[in-house]
């Protein structure tokens, strides 16, 4: 693309007015915000000081006095405001003597600072991107500095390390481990749901080749048929024991009912018999022959009740154990699949881990350059700006604010050449 004087001069004016509005951006005075903590101290209370963090609404909560607004205010405005509202409260000190006294507090005595400052997070081509504490008049150079320094420029160094031929075989070890990880917790899954299958494509971003994971996969596959295969013959065997029984519970609650009016007839008899012997009518042959009879359908109907009891007792056994079997297998299961998550996470941060390492020693986040070519870094300060996001072209000189995201890219010339 060919560029004019007329362009030329263009990009120029629009690239120093966004450096202008940045360093006026960077120079304005600090607001507070919420998660900055501030302190407040009291000179002739001396143990009186207070830390409070900025909660989400703006305000901070100090005791004895509540809520004080103080979102959006400078560090100077943070002093106004605490002066004034202090001298308002009464305070008390106790004294050695265990009396208290009304403290009368002036605003001369009233101190009200900054203490910690918001993180600021670093991202892109460093050696340890994330979270980083701000201090105040914090460069960006020197939080590039705290977040390891720029990657690419440490692999120029020629770092001293591991062998980055041993890290690949440890990365790729760590994805096999994890595909089988990833694919034994679907195959969980599926039997907790008491799925026939489940999905057994790879892990987004698995470097191995296909073939590894259908071999994981098919093993998995093979076992959730076995695992459920053997969980369903055993519920099908405690469900046929439980229906046994339930029928055996019938017949004997049948013959519980004939043995009762059977011992019923008999009580009847021997009533009957035991008149006419009375009035002598009968021999005592007859009465002991109905007083045996009697004895015999009593026995009987005994055994039949405690064998029916024994039954019940028995079919409940089996509806028990069936729960209780139902109940372990997805305890056990359950256990299985946290400690599957557990190891997951525990890989991934290995993974991430190894990544890093790797990327030091020629695996960063663009590919190097060719010789000759000149290498710069691109940075980006991602600003909140009253309700707006902005982004910020910075060179490493410039001041970080807290909140701020520094982001650090690597550009080559040839990649300038490609965007135009």
């Amino acid at each position: 693309m060919v560029f004019t004087n007329r362009h030329a001069l263009a990009l120029v004016a629009a690239f120093c007015t966004a450096r202008v509005a940045a360093a006026a951006d960077i120079s304005a005075p600090y607001q507070l915000s919420p998660g900055d903590t501030v302190e407040i101290g009291i000179a002739s209370i001396p143990d009186r000081t207070q830390r409070a963090v900025v909660q989400m609404d703006g305000t901070i909560a100090l005791p004895e006095v509540g809520m004080i607004s103080v979102g959006g205010l400078t560090s100077t405005q943070l002093q106004t405001r605490v002066e004034t509202i202090l001298p308002s409260k009464i305070f008390r000190m106790r004294l050695p003597d265990g009396k208290e006294q009304m403290i009368v507090i002036k605003p001369s005595d009233v101190t009200a600072i900054i203490a910690e400052y918001r993180p600021i997070y670093v991202t892109g081509d460093v050696l340890t991107p994330g979270q980083q504490t701000y201090r105040p008049l914090m460069t960006v150079r020197q939080a590039v500095a705290v977040s390891g320094g720029f990657s690419l420029l440490r692999t120029r160094a020629n770092q001293n390390g591991p062998d980055p031929v041993d890290l690949r075989r440890d990365y790729e070890s760590l994805w096999g481990e994890y595909t089988k990880a990833y694919l034994h917790g679907a195959r969980i899954r599926a039997e907790l749901q008491n799925k026939d299958s489940f999905d057994t494509q790879m892990p987004q971003g698995s470097p191995l080749p296909d073939s590894v994971g259908a071999a994981i996969a098919q093993s998995e596959s093979e076992a959730l048929k076995i695992a459920l295969g053997d969980y369903q013959q055993e519920q099908s065997f405690l469900d046929k024991a439980e229906k046994d029984t339930a029928a055996q519970v019938e017949v004997l609650a049948k013959r519980q009912e004939v043995e009762a009016e059977g011992v019923k007839a008999d009580e009847q008899d021997m009533a009957r018999v035991t008149k006419l012997y009375e009035a002598g009518n009968l021999t005592n042959n007859r009465l002991a022959d109905v007083r045996r009879a009697l004895l015999l359908s009593s026995s009987g109907a005994l055994q039949t009740s405690v064998e029916l009891m024994r039954t019940q007792h028995q079919q409940d056994d089996y509806a028990r154990q069936r729960e209780h079997v139902d109940n372990q297998r997805r305890i056990d299961l359950l256990t299985e699949l946290k400690d599957t998550d557990a190891l997951l996470a525990d890989l991934t941060s290995k993974l991430h881990a190894t990544s890093q390492k790797l990327q030091p020693t020629g695996a960063s986040a663009l590919p190097l350059p060719i010789a000759g070519e000149t290498v710069r870094a691109q940075v980006t300060i991602v600003r909140k700006v009253g309700d707006k996001w902005r982004k910020l072209a910075v060179d490493e000189e410039a001041a970080v604010a807290p909140g701020d995201t520094v982001e650090v890219r690597f550009t080559s010339d040839l990649e300038s050449a490609a965007a135009h």
